[in-house]
């Protein structure tokens, strides 16, 4: 795909961060309702890619793509 995701990890609703340089997860356009939206993992150890649903209120990263 072109795609070199980094490993950015993630803040949580408190402020702290998570998983830096382990995992990445990025923000889908999808909302799962008014609190959460749907968001990709991506690993650093393997080449899974996963998918689910987590609170907004948290920091992920965002994947900007020009037209």
């Amino acid at each position: 795909s072109g795609f070199n995701g980094l490993p950015g990890g993630y803040r949580g609703t408190d402020g702290t961060f998570g998983n830096v340089g382990r995992i990445g997860n990025f923000w889908s356009s999808s909302e799962g309702n008014s609190d959460a939206a749907w968001f990709r993992v991506l690993y650093r150890d393997n080449r899974a890619l996963d998918w689910d649903g987590n609170d907004k209120r948290d920091g992920f990263s965002v994947r900007c793509v020009r037209d």
